[in-house]
């Protein structure tokens, strides 16, 4: 006969265990749940943001962040992180600008329009990768702890950026025709957010060298012993989440049409909320781009796109801003063990 002894332990951690289900599951569903009250609320809010117009404009807006939403996956597939990836939207959009207004190499007369505009893509996908390879080659080489190196760098970044654009207000007009243009009526942008997603998407699920990054990601030494080459691939990562932050940086400023010394402020926190929102984890193994990173800046774009048509005070965007990174790291850190960390 089995004494209440002997079933207590087993049966108190099955009871644990599903409690603690249970409040991830209604803190995973109940963001996904209180985004679409919001939605509901803007809706009546304001007739014209439940529109066709409205809702190409919130995919238009979602794209130059979704790029790096796109970047940033690779990193926290490993589970590493890149606080960098504002600052770097902003000293990549400062040296295109500086290219644009203080010299004649990317003018028109020089390399006609469309060269000009290849030239820009070259130049802010090198300039992101390189500050992707420094932060890189600390995480990797060097083994300093990501969010400590990547914020040093980003910090580095802003005061070159600053230093670059004279703590002026550059313009980047000669972007803007470009970027806010259309095909068959889809914004252009839209358009490269797409391709690009198609294809890291394609990279993770099909190639060696994503599955590696969940390997790496999922356990570092299991991974290693495994043969697979774990400094390289984190190098890669970071090299390749730089270059597309580089390159999203190039896109919003085209859409602003200048670059404030503001410009990137908080960029990597929508990011990472939007990534993880979108199925990431800050404790690495696990994401998709499609449909997770596609979701997640889809959504937070929503809200944002929301709160202006219903002329929320700024106060409130920080406010909204910081309430969707705690609910996703919140239930990140649930779902990762089921038990709050």
């Amino acid at each position: 006969m089995k004494t209440s002894a002997n079933i207590s332990p087993t049966t108190d951690h099955h009871s644990y265990a599903y409690i603690h289900q249970l409040i991830a599951g209604i803190l995973k569903y109940g963001v996904y749940a209180i985004f679409l009250i919001m939605i509901v609320v803007f809706s009546f809010s304001n007739p014209r943001f439940f529109t066709l117009g409205n809702f190409l404009l919130i995919l238009q807006q979602a794209s130059p962040l979704g790029i790096s939403v796109i970047g940033m996956t690779f990193v926290l597939i490993l589970a590493g992180i890149d606080i960098s990836v504002g600052r770097n939207m902003f000293l990549t959009a400062t040296i295109i600008a500086y290219f644009l207004n203080k010299t004649i190499l990317l003018s028109p007369e020089t390399v006609g329009v469309a060269g000009g505009y290849i030239l820009i893509l070259i130049i802010s996908l090198v300039s992101g990768a390189l500050i992707g390879l420094i932060n890189g080659i600390f995480v990797a080489k060097l083994k300093i702890v990501p969010f400590i190196a990547t914020l040093a760098i980003g910090s580095i970044c802003r005061g070159i950026g600053l230093i670059i654009s004279e703590q002026r207000t550059p313009s980047t007009s000669y972007l803007n025709s470009f970027t806010n243009s259309r095909f068959l009526g889809i914004p252009v942008t839209l358009i490269m957010f797409i391709v690009i997603a198609v294809i890291i998407d394609y990279i993770l699920r099909r190639t060696s060298f994503g599955r590696h990054l969940y390997a790496i990601g999922n356990s570092p030494e299991t991974a290693r012993k495994s043969g697979i080459n774990v400094n390289r691939n984190i190098l890669i990562a970071y090299v390749l989440c730089g270059a597309l932050a580089g390159f999203a940086g190039i896109i919003l400023a085209g859409q602003i049409g200048s670059v404030p010394v503001t410009f990137g402020n908080g960029n990597e926190f929508i990011v990472i909320s939007a990534a993880i929102l979108g199925g990431m984890s800050l404790f690495g193994g696990k994401g998709t781009i499609i449909p997770g990173a596609f979701i997640g800046i889809i959504l937070v774009t929503t809200i944002m796109n929301g709160l202006a048509m219903i002329n929320a005070s700024p106060y409130v965007y920080t406010i909204v801003r910081g309430l969707i990174i705690f609910s996703a790291v919140t239930v990140d850190s649930i779902n990762y063990t089921g038990e709050l960390r």
